[in-house]
């Protein structure tokens, strides 16, 4: 989830709340405020009642043999009158001209008639807001309300924070096109907000720092591998014309011939070196359309006699197509490591299977056992020791996803694509 959605639908949810809360809030206090006047008139009208009452003759009589349509008056006991305790509660009573029940608030209180001595409970009622009625209308009210306000907080965080993240989206993306190998310090975008100049001041220095040490870390493995080679070739070269110009014994040419496949080792070793150096730095820029199958086969053309010597046979499985935007170079370098890596670790009489499938390409060949942790640097006798390494190193250049496993006394390698 972005970081502005991920604030919106937060503010909104905070705000949604809030709103809830204060609608209900609102809706008791209404409701209270309703009853308190409702209830003030009904005293009001008690009041007068038990007043009249004490004055008038037959008053009460008259009322309840006139029944007035917000008032019941019924005689009851002295002992019945002191146990009522005036109060007011909300309760619906039928109506025959509505034909149906209404809501009202009634006051049930109880006196003494002077007038007659006698003992009454009356009950005063008067129509109310119903609080059905009173919270349908508050709901489609409030609903309006809340579409809007939260319409209106939607769009509105949405353009508040759109322009004042707009410095870190823009670093953002300079951050993604940054490239360490270009030595080139990005754009930081101007800013007010404090905490994105302190982003802006944190992530140059950490740039800068990465920069220094990568141009160094490059020019150090560039001048390392180009001075070693001079004195190796030097020894090599030396080394070979002793063997040719003198007279040696038996014991003493093996002696020559174990440094010279000892110095030549180091010298393939210091140009795998330099090359994994600069996949990983990124200096292969140049890239276009590779056909990978073709490129494939014509590594395998190359290999075909020392395979024939070895007595492996190769089978292919598939037809389809696959291309890779790609340095053709690397492409090159990866399937001839890759293959020379089935031959050299294959046995004599074994094979080689190659299999075409939409967006993958899988390598295998025979062997004894599974090798663990095959991507990185191991010993060899035969190499140096980093030729899959550098496999691992291109594919990850190009978002190839290699995997290597054993099955079926199978050494498998598997290349995907995007």
């Amino acid at each position: 989830m972005k970081l502005i959605n991920y604030l919106i639908l937060r503010i909104t949810l905070f705000f949604t709340v809030v709103l809830l809360l204060w609608s209900g809030v609102y809706f008791i206090l209404q409701m209270k405020e309703i009853h308190d006047g409702n209830d003030e008139g009904l005293t009001n009208l008690k009041q007068e009642f038990v007043l009249k009452a004490n004055k008038i003759p037959h008053f009460v009589e008259n009322m309840e043999r006139n029944a007035p349509l917000n008032l019941i008056v019924k005689e009851i006991s002295r002992k019945e009158a002191e146990t009522i305790i005036e109060n007011f509660n909300t309760t619906k009573i039928y109506f025959p001209t509505e034909l149906e029940k209404e809501e009202v608030r009634m006051l049930t209180s109880a006196f003494h008639c002077t007038m007659n001595d006698k003992y009454y409970q009356i009950q005063f009622f008067t129509s109310t807001v119903e609080s059905d009625d009173l919270l349908k209308n508050l709901l489609y009210l409030l609903l309006g309300l809340w579409i809007v306000l939260i319409t209106t907080i939607f769009f509105v965080s949405r353009a508040i924070l759109s322009q004042a993240n707009k410095p870190f989206f823009s670093l953002l993306k300079n951050l993604k096109d940054f490239r360490l190998d270009s030595s080139k310090m990005i754009d930081f975008p101007e800013t007010r907000i404090e905490e994105y100049v302190q982003l802006n001041e944190a992530v140059k220095e950490l740039l800068d720092k990465n920069i220094s040490v990568f141009t160094e870390q490059k020019q150090f493995i560039e001048n390392i591998s180009h001075e070693l080679q001079t004195p190796l070739a030097i020894a090599v070269s030396k080394l070979e014309m002793l063997l040719e110009k003198h007279q040696t014994d038996k014991e003493q040419a093996n002696e020559i011939s174990v440094v010279l496949i000892t110095l030549n080792r180091m010298k393939r070793l210091n140009i795998n070196l330099l090359l994994l150096s600069k996949i990983r730095n990124r200096q292969f820029p140049a890239v276009s359309q590779v056909d990978l199958r073709k490129v494939l086969e014509t590594v395998l053309a190359d290999f075909e006699e020392i395979a024939e010597y070895k007595e492996i046979t190769i089978e292919t499985a598939g037809d389809t197509s696959l291309s890779l935007q790609m340095n053709e170079d690397l492409a090159q370098i990866l399937f001839t490591n890759l293959v020379k890596n089935a031959i050299t670790h294959n046995i004599n009489g074994g094979k080689i299977l190659l299999a075409y499938a939409e967006n993958a390409i899988t390598i295998s060949n025979s062997g004894n056992a599974a090798i663990t942790d095959i991507f990185n640097r191991y010993k060899s006798e035969k190499s140096s020791g980093i030729g899959l390494s550098i496999v691992k190193s291109i594919a990850n250049l190009y978002g190839i996803k290699i995997s290597y496993r054993f099955e079926n006394d199978l050494h498998i390698f598997e290349l995907k694509l995007k």
